[in-house]
């Protein structure tokens, strides 16, 4: 079998393992996320490499672990950690957490990322509900599906709720933005004119992730959402070199905030 290509296997173990577990949402959490599991009642966890055709995560901040739980009064599954383009898979592999949360009956994904800003509004520290996207990668998650998924992805990302949740976290002096995410394979980080460039096309943040599971789920059928975190301004808006460890520690500093904004999204996203 093909590494993280045919996910039923693996969905046929969980359902042995947890029985009729019957989760509501799939969760992907992103670089500095991890911590959200602490979050769960009822909880039990796999590592990734348990299952059939799934390989252990590679990089660090990803723990590698699919979580099975309560999170504020709705049954989840939980993906501690993702796959990466830039680790060699291609754009239909990294989609396989989203692929196998949809073959255990989720009809609803919420995908997180730590993402650089090219917006001036943005600050690390701070949030953005993903609006729209821009491919550039190259590939594309449905590529050789057959028959061919033409699907529309003028409405894939679900936002009706962002002004009640942006108005809510301003209690608790969270920051949210909205904006278009870029997708760009790492594992380096852009150049500062490739941040230029982008800032022209209309990004507002980029990543490393994301983009591909989101147009898997949108394929698939499932209500999608992404958030990302800002862990660093971008190339060429900062002085400071970049590097992976930063982005960790931001997501550790904004761990104290994230489970707070998952709580007031959960209550409006019905």
């Amino acid at each position: 079998m093909k590494v993280l290509d045919d996910v039923k296997p693996a969905a046929e173990k969980l359902k042995q393992q947890f029985g009729s577990w019957q989760s509501e949402l799939a969760l992907v959490l992103g670089s500095g996320f991890s911590g959200l599991t602490e979050q769960l009642s009822d909880a039990s966890s796999l590592a990734f490499d348990v299952l059939p055709g799934f390989p252990p995560a590679g990089v660090p901040g990803h723990a590698g672990r699919v979580w099975f739980g309560n999170l504020y009064g709705t049954r989840v599954v939980i993906f501690q950690g993702r796959y990466h383009y830039y680790e060699g898979y291609d754009a239909y592999q990294v989609t396989a957490p989203v692929r196998l949360a949809n073959a255990l009956g989720c009809k609803r994904a919420l995908l997180t990322n730590a993402a650089g800003g090219i917006s001036s509004q943005f600050s690390p520290g701070h949030f953005m509900l993903v609006t729209d996207h821009l491919n550039l990668v190259g590939d594309n998650p449905l590529r050789s599906l057959t028959p061919a998924p033409f699907i529309d992805l003028s409405t894939l990302y679900h936002l009706s709720f962002y002004a009640n949740l942006k108005q809510s976290l301003q209690l608790d002096k969270i920051v949210l933005h909205q904006g278009t995410l870029a997708w760009l394979s790492g594992p380096s980080y852009e150049t500062p004119a490739e941040i230029k460039m982008l800032e022209v096309l209309g990004a507002d943040a980029v990543s490393m992730s994301t983009v591909p599971e989101a147009i898997m789920a949108k394929a698939l059928g499932m209500e999608t959402v992404a958030i990302s975190l800002i862990a660093n301004a971008a190339a060429g808006k900062f002085t400071e070199p970049l590097c992976h460890e930063d982005v960790l520690a931001e997501g550790q500093a904004a761990a104290v905030s994230f489970p707070t904004l998952v709580s007031r999204l959960l209550s409006l996203w019905k």
